[in-house]
């Protein structure tokens, strides 16, 4: 659709001016996002752009962005300089939605289940930006999807996005809500659970002839005690130096690629 020129008080913006997006939206800001939501083929709510901050690349997204959009409006640079996050305003920005993905009966985001699947469980992840590189780890391993449980970060934060280099809009992530819903379902599908738990045996062959879920807890916390009573073997990456401890989003990169 052709975008519509509009003022600062138009309420087709509103969501842009408010500190949080609306339920199951995230924020896409600049040619880099936008070349994310493009390639996904995500839904956008609305766009808006500001034809005065835009070069010739730039323009050619926001076509694209307009096409994909429900509701697509131009404004000025001064109105996009109060909706804009960012420092230097570039002219583009989106509301985008998440995908909905879910877990059934043999099957997961989509996919079958099988002997081979992996995917991370992340256990009560607080902020944005470790929740994002948890989902960039996903995808770079090839695992098949994130499920999460006791989550304290929003999932429409823009640092999720940001962190996840995009992959937000194209891993498959479920929310469990507690330990013992997904525990229920991963050993109803046969999953070999593995907890990353300080002071277990070193991780050694965490793959073996069953799909296997690797989980991973908060940095201050850990796994949290209810999945202790979720059938499970204990493991956990040596330290070999000073440091103590990993972030979460390092440690779920050496289980997963292990």
């Amino acid at each position: 659709m052709a975008a519509v020129p509009v003022s600062a008080r138009d309420p087709r913006i509103s969501a842009f001016l408010s500190t949080r997006v609306p339920s199951g939206t995230v924020l896409a800001e600049g040619a880099w996002a936008h070349e994310c939501v493009l390639s996904a083929a995500a839904d956008i709510d609305t766009f808006v752009c500001c034809p005065d901050l835009l070069d010739e690349p730039s323009r050619r997204l926001a076509r694209g962005a307009a096409r994909r959009a429900g509701t697509a409006v131009e404004v000025s640079a001064k109105t996009f300089a109060r909706i804009s996050r960012r420092s230097s305003p570039s002219g583009l920005a989106s509301l985008v939605r998440l995908p909905r993905w879910h877990a059934g009966a043999g099957a997961l985001g989509g996919r079958p289940i099988g002997a081979g699947t992996r995917v991370l469980v992340a256990d009560g992840v607080e902020y944005a930006t470790n929740l994002g590189a948890l989902i960039r780890v996903v995808d770079a391993s090839g695992a098949q999807a994130l499920l999460l449980t006791n989550r304290q970060a929003r999932l429409e934060h823009p640092d999720v996005f940001t962190a996840s280099r995009g992959t937000l809009l194209t891993t498959p992530i479920v929310d469990f809500g507690t330990p013992a819903a997904a525990g229920h379902w991963l050993v109803r599908e046969g999953f070999a659970v593995r907890l990353a738990l300080p002071g277990a045996a070193s991780a050694g062959r965490l793959y073996g002839d069953s799909p296997t879920a690797i989980v991973v807890g908060s940095e201050g916390r850990g796994v949290s005690a209810q999945w202790r009573q979720v059938p499970h073997e204990p493991v956990s990456i040596p330290m070999r130096g000073r440091a103590d401890s990993l972030n979460v989003a390092v440690a779920a990169g050496v289980l997963l690629f292990a």
